[in-house]
């Protein structure tokens, strides 16, 4: 019984008792239901025309929960009586309230942040960790079996650059006391820069001189862009710079430790791996602060040396969609699907997919092939029935060339259940970013600009304790309460804002709702309480309380967790307002005082299972 969803059963009541009169099905119905936007029209509406009926109609409704229902218009408004849902949930309600689990359980794996092993985690990885973290927690709390996984991309052009760039250095090891990934973030950028403008000023050479003009130019930005990342370590970026000007043909080289690391070639094999594992040592530190963890830490070269990436090379080259494209091999992705199978593989109409190139003409393999060996190990290892990638909306095209791939190679289920959690950019204020130039905001200093605002407030507040899970809290929040697909500004001063739609607002909230009740002490029970007392904000906040198990239930199906942080403002919203106008332990009218401290009860159980869904932890003191 604790995890009762009496709104749930409510609608199935009335639906039942309706969907016959109106000639409908049960289930069409419950779907219709909405909430009116104004408590005074009613708790319930159900739309008529949206179920195909016109005009003015005679129903019968008669249920327990039922205080009475009129035609208004196009809608039917039912009102619902407080008394018989305020006892339904409170002579039921457990610690669990509303993570309601599903009846027939998946075995989902997310893979999420996947950044490149090159430099710190940026705010871009920041909206990513968080969305994948939140989508593994939700499905969890769902009931479902969730493997989070990164995949580390250890064997493209950006790691050999850097392990080209400390090849220069003779392998260093960072100095004690510094992070590693920021370490070597710097080199990454010292080496990058060097060898961007060197192949500048090789092409200068034969331009016309409108090109000479355009080229000097981006040539002179480089140049004052490598002041700047000279500056964080001179004699570094001296030796590396020295160690490019008489190398005969750098891309030659970095070619060279691709190919040596595909094939597997031991020493080339030690050294990448050491420096790769430093980066992801630095990106779990910054991971930790956010409280975000994984279950596997997937490398692309495993992919390469176990074979997989040759058999789906060998499979690719004897497709019937293989063709000849820009001197390579290719496959086309458009011959081969009807309209049905891309609306199954959710191609939008219309969309001319390009075709996926399956290597270089060096015949070293691109990541797209790649992707489809690491696609079919995420299904086949932990026998998935899904697989949800967290990946930037520019990632769009290569998605959709990886499903229609997948159904073009004989992986139907898979290219169906593979889905891509698109998500828009991250930006700070004021800020432009180039990992490869060395330009980004660390995740680490996001963290720390945050973390320096909360001391501030919490000076004002006169306490410091619990400031990382504040800082948690904020950032959490600030991510997922925008719906993925929208860009977001981040303001630290609106994160922080203990006064209104932040986390720590809603952290601030669950502390004021744990501590009456801590200081009340007694037992709370249905017994005795006035049920006249349910009226203005007490009556909303019992209907918000009613609504979790639903809002848990649609967050978590439809992987939409800030229809969660929404709900969970609410709830707060309407709980501070009525908090600040009437007295709970205070209260000397008994059955008041035991109907307003059941409503507490309620929004403290609720506000500790959403937050704690979201990762985000509630405080007993702040």
């Amino acid at each position: 019984m604790h995890n009762v969803d009496v709104l749930g059963r409510v609608k199935r009541e009335i639906a039942s008792q309706l969907a016959p009169q109106l000639g409908v099905q049960v289930e069409r119905l419950i779907a219709v239901m909405e909430y009116p936007p104004r408590d005074q029209i009613g708790d319930l509406a159900i739309p008529l025309p949206a179920l195909g009926v016109k005009g003015q109609v005679s129903l019968t409704l008669n249920s327990s929960y039922v205080r009475s229902y009129s035609q208004d218009g196009p809608f039917l408004n039912v009102k619902l009586r407080e008394d018989a849902i305020f006892r339904e949930i409170f002579s039921s309600i457990g610690e669990d309230y509303g993570l309601d689990k599903v009846e027939r359980p998946m075995r989902i794996v997310v893979e999420h942040t996947s950044a490149n092993p090159i430099h710190p985690l940026h705010i871009g990885h920041l909206r990513n960790a968080i969305i994948g973290d939140a989508l593994v927690r939700l499905t969890r709390a769902r009931g479902h079996a969730v493997t989070a996984r990164f995949y580390v991309n250890d064997s493209g052009r950006q790691v050999a650059i850097l392990i080209y760039g400390l090849s220069k250095l003779g392998y260093p090891d960072p100095p004690a006391g510094e992070k590693k990934d920021q370490w070597a973030g710097v080199i990454y950028a010292m080496t990058n820069i060097i060898l961007e403008i060197r192949a500048i000023s090789e092409e200068l050479k034969g331009t016309t001189e409108e090109e000479y003009r355009e080229k000097v130019t981006k040539r002179d930005e480089l140049v004052a862009l490598a002041a700047e990342i000279r500056s964080r370590n001179p004699p570094f970026f001296d030796r590396i710079a020295e160690g490019i000007k008489n190398e005969e043909d750098p891309e030659a080289k970095i070619a060279e430790i691709i190919r040596k690391y595909e094939e597997g070639d031991p020493e080339t094999r030690k050294i990448v791996r050491k420096y790769v594992d430093m980066v992801l040592d630095g990106f779990r530190e910054s991971l930790g602060k956010l409280r975000t963890e994984f279950d596997h830490f997937d490398y692309e070269s495993d992919l390469l040396w176990s074979g997989e990436v040759r058999s789906i090379l060998r499979n690719a080259l004897s497709s019937q969609a293989r063709i000849e494209y820009k001197g390579t091999q290719a496959l086309d992705l458009n011959r081969y699907m009807d309209e049905e199978t891309r609306r199954e593989l959710r191609i939008p109409e219309g969309l001319e997919i390009p075709p996926l190139v399956l290597m270089r003409a060096d015949g070293t393999t691109l990541y797209t092939l790649r992707d489809i060996a690491y696609t079919i190990r995420k299904f086949v290892s932990p026998k998935a029935d899904l697989v949800i990638n967290v990946i930037a909306e520019q990632q769009t095209v290569p998605q959709i060339q990886l499903r229609a791939a997948l159904y073009i190679l004989g992986y139907p289920d898979l290219a169906r259940n593979l889905i891509h959690y698109s998500y828009s950019m991250v930006t700070l204020q004021g800020m432009k970013m180039s990992g490869r130039l060395g330009r980004y905001i660390s995740l680490d200093e996001v963290y720390e600009r945050v973390r320096q605002a909360v001391l501030e407030k919490m000076k004002e507040k006169g306490d410091g304790e619990g400031v990382d899970k504040i800082v948690n809290g904020a950032i959490r929040y600030a991510i997922l309460s925008v719906s993925a697909d929208k860009p977001i500004t981040f303001n630290i001063g609106r994160v922080t804002n203990f006064e209104e739609n932040s986390g720590p607002y809603l952290q601030y909230t669950y502390v004021r709702a744990y501590n009456i009740l801590s200081k009340y002490g007694g037992r709370i029970d249905v017994n005795g309480v006035s049920y006249e007392d349910l009226v203005n904000e007490k009556r909303k906040l019992l209907f918000i309380i009613a609504k979790f198990p639903e809002t848990f239930r649609n967050a978590a199906d439809n992987l939409e967790p800030e229809l969660l942080t929404s709900y969970l403002r609410q709830l707060s919203d309407v709980f501070n307002v009525w908090y600040d106008k009437e007295r709970v332990i205070q209260e000397p009218d008994e059955g008041k005082r035991m109907t307003r401290l059941n409503l507490v009860k309620g929004v403290e159980t609720v506000l500790r299972n959403g937050l704690k869904v979201l990762g985000i932890d509630s405080l007993t003191k702040m």
